[in-house]
């Protein structure tokens, strides 16, 4: 039997393990409270950014659309309209903006239009540059598409532009964007002593006349967290990001630079050889001239449909996937293919094209997305499927359906 003194001496002994516990789970508990409210604060600036432009936006759509319903003059409802769609492609590029900062960027490289996605970036980097810059772009190279990410090159670009505006003294100077065809035809050592193999490449260079980098310097820029600003005005992840970009896309990066002279970036990606792509065309007979376009969302339902009406096309529209679904069963040899929306309650886009597989192995589909699951979305592409993201306009909805018949 233990004595009355040595059960008082473990109790105390338990009781000081209780307040040690208790005291490591409340530091825990207070230091958890912090990061989340430092983690308010910053999605509290995120989301008044995001209001003030999307207000902006949406009031100019409103008083475009406003000035249409008060005019008979078919030239002015002509540009109204050509503005609402502007508008709303650049809000857009703010909702993919968003998109991308709240979720895992995408590591499935497909074929992508580089030229599309820098004319893109510049014209958003040009609206935020300050004025005193003297940026200018120019995309020289004959090739187009390469197999990468669009958002990871976006945000490569926008980093080694942000990157040159900040070597630039005072915000005064200039910065040159580009793009040129390279062909290298024996190895090479770059800045870093990367080897640049045989072959051929588009290379992306950004160029600014300011401080330019130190020898001392220049090998460890793309270093994470090396940096040679204040904390104010960089987090040391940039170059490092920009690095990681280039590997993940098999590329290869050269910098030169000279102190009082400025710096130049240059990105050499490889050119797509469509041999590359692991997709078998086979010829796709055309049964009929109707499609099967399914999307939960009515308003946005009719406004497709009037699109591919007007494209020439029969339309037979479901705002129900099960509904869509049953009507294949029993009517899929009158459709020539479907266009699917990706995100619908009960069934997504992709369960509802699997069991449309399981009816007929040879459907073909053409799918759309205003924001879907990424992993529906990457294995579509690893399919070679064709997807098209909302907001589309009359010319890309046209040349998407033309991927379909090839």
């Amino acid at each position: 039997m233990i004595k009355s003194e040595e059960m008082q001496v473990i109790a105390k002994e338990d009781l000081d393990i209780r307040n040690t516990e208790e005291l490591q789970e409340m530091q825990e508990m207070q230091e958890i409270a912090r990061r989340q409210s430092e983690k308010m604060a910053a999605l509290g600036q995120l989301a008044g950014g995001i209001a003030h432009d999307f207000n902006n936006q949406l009031m100019s759509i409103i008083g475009n659309a406003t000035m249409i319903q008060r005019t008979d003059d078919l030239d002015k409802v002509k540009e109204y309209a050509e503005r609402i769609i502007h508008i709303s492609q650049s809000t857009a590029n703010l909702t993919k903006k968003i998109l991308m900062f709240s979720k895992k960027e995408s590591s499935t490289n497909k074929p992508i239009n580089l030229k599309g996605v820098m004319d893109n970036t510049y014209t958003m980097v040009e609206s935020i540059l300050d004025k005193k810059i003297e940026l200018s772009y120019k995309y020289g190279a004959s090739n187009k598409t390469i197999l990468g990410d669009e958002a990871q090159i976006e945000n490569l670009i926008v980093n080694l532009i942000l990157n040159s505006r900040d070597a630039l003294e005072n915000s005064f100077g200039k910065i040159e964007v580009g793009t040129v065809d390279t062909v290298v035809f024996s190895e090479m050592v770059l800045s870093h002593g990367e080897t640049l193999k045989q072959g051929q490449y588009i290379t992306i260079y950004v160029e600014d006349n300011g401080v330019g980098i130190g020898e001392d310097v220049i090998m460890k820029i793309f270093e994470p967290y090396f940096s040679t600003k204040t904390k104010s005005k960089g987090t040391g992840l940039g170059l490092s990001v920009v690095f990681g970009t280039v590997k993940s896309h098999s590329g290869f990066i050269n910098v030169k630079s000279k102190v009082g002279y400025g710096t130049r970036f240059e990105i050499f990606l490889p050119v797509y050889n469509k041999k590359q792509s692991g997709k078998t065309n086979l010829k796709f007979e055309i049964k009929s001239n109707l499609i099967m376009l399914v999307d939960d969302d009515e308003n946005v339902l009719d406004v497709e449909s009037e699109l591919l009406e007007d494209l020439g096309y029969d339309v037979i529209k479901f705002s129900k996937p099960l509904e869509a679904l049953e009507y294949y069963n029993k009517h899929r040899n009158n459709i020539a293919f479907s266009i699917i929306d990706l995100s619908m309650p009960i069934m997504t886009g992709k369960q509802l094209y699997d069991e449309m597989l399981k009816i007929d192995k040879n459907t073909r589909a053409l799918f759309i997305t205003g924001y879907a699951r990424q992993a529906d979305c990457e294995d579509l592409i690893k399919n070679g499927e064709v997807i098209i993201h909302k907001p589309f306009t009359y010319e890309d909805l046209s040349a998407q359906i033309a991927k379909i018949y090839m």
